[in-house]
């Protein structure tokens, strides 16, 4: 693993030009990993100090959320439309109105949304060109000329036709990344905090948590997986497998590898020997020598199955699930919940595994660090922080 500078590509930038901060480079570098680090962690601390929600339609067809234990009453009847984070409940009610609900109360953002998209603690939405975000209470317009948009976990990515450009919010500010006198070229990858796209004249840019790094001219197509504070790439200009972090590109193979994927601060790849491997926490990880069959990543959770075992890897360790590969699962915050040999649901929280329920083939989901397990229709099990609720 190296990382790149001047001398080995002229293509490539290694330091942000509106660097603040006045003194050597690399000293500017391993003091933005520090802060990056410290900035996330306060991120998950405050997701789990707040109130998660979980919402779930009971069989008098009132739609609820599940809440620290209790249920909560979110509207009456059953919405048009719903999604949902560990944070917020959008939905299209049965008067077509749209509204929000963070776990206190609900708010009509509109009496007609074309089409509504969400993170983690934002939602965006199009009433015909007019594009607007709410943001942790807050909403505005991003644009009245709209055309595409996408939302992820931190930040919304849209078009402005007004002046034939593509922007970025984030964190309650507007980033242009490029205008362009023909059509549009929309961003490839789009990440938790970052987006890997292809501005004028061919060159190559990534935009993560504010900070944009010119990557280079690339001429071959590049397919880039990009996470949160980090994109991942094969690339075919140096025949590497590079990442990008907010200042800086690292080769972290010499060669191309197989396949990749990219999570909060990470990500996870299978090699040219077939190798799992991990760029985790600053530092090369290898999970598997022995030919990872599949694996999965989400945010700073990984699994993964290899010789008939059903592998995870958090929190710098890695753990045995189970002695088989399960038929369904599914990841999230710190957990890992999968059907278990008898049809049942289990999870892996806490460094252990424990039985949810054990009636055959019920559907289950999973949202922050709690699992919800259908009984029948309108009654639910759920599962949070080692307790399991009836519901």
């Amino acid at each position: 693993m190296k990382k790149r500078n001047k001398k080995n590509n002229k293509l490539f930038l290694f330091v942000y030009k509106g660097c603040p901060i006045i003194g050597h480079p690399f000293c500017y570098i391993q003091n933005m990993k520090h802060f990056l680090l410290f900035t996330f962690a306060l991120s998950f601390l405050g997701h789990s100090l707040s109130q998660e929600v979980f919402p779930f339609i009971d069989n008098m067809e009132y739609l609820k959320s599940f809440q620290n234990g209790i249920e909560k009453q979110v509207d009456y009847l059953r919405p048009i439309d719903l999604k949902y984070s560990e944070e917020i409940i959008a939905y299209i009610d049965n008067k077509s109105d749209f509204f929000i609900y963070d776990g206190q109360s609900k708010k009509k953002m509109t009496g007609l949304a074309n089409d509504y998209k969400i993170g983690i603690n934002l939602a965006a939405w199009n009433t015909g060109p007019i594009v607007s975000v709410w943001d942790n209470g807050k909403q505005k317009v991003l644009t009245q000329f709209g055309g595409r948009y996408e939302v992820s976990d931190s930040l919304v990515v849209f078009e402005d036709k007004r002046d034939n450009a593509i922007r970025v919010y984030y964190k309650d500010s507007i980033y242009d990344l490029f205008y362009s006198v023909s059509n549009l070229m929309f961003p490839s990858a789009i990440g938790s905090n970052s987006v890997a796209y292809e501005g004028n004249g061919g060159v190559q840019y990534s935009f993560i948590a504010g900070n944009t790094l010119e990557i280079g001219v690339i001429n071959d197509p590049v397919n880039y997986k990009a996470g949160g504070n980090i994109i991942a790439f094969n690339d075919p200009f140096n025949q590497s497998f590079a990442i990008t972090l907010q200042n800086e590109i690292l080769d972290v193979e010499t060669i191309m590898v197989n396949d990749y994927k990219t999570g909060y601060d990470l990500v996870v790849y299978r090699d040219r020997n077939e190798n799992l491997k991990g760029y985790i926490d600053y530092k090369l990880v290898t999970l598997s020598n022995y030919s990872a069959q599949f694996y999965e990543v989400f945010r700073d959770v990984v699994v993964w199955g290899e010789n008939g075992i059903f592998y995870t890897y958090m929190n710098g360790k890695k753990y045995e699930i189970c002695n088989y590969i399960p038929e369904e699962y599914k990841i999230r915050n710190g957990i890992v919940a999968f059907r278990n040999m008898n049809g049942g649901v289990s999870v892996f929280y806490n460094e252990e595994v424990k039985i949810v329920s054990n009636l055959t083939g019920a559907p289950f989901e999973v949202n922050g660090n709690t699992v919800r397990v259908q009984v029948n229709k309108g009654n639910f099990l759920f599962f949070q922080d080692g307790k399991t609720y009836s519901h």
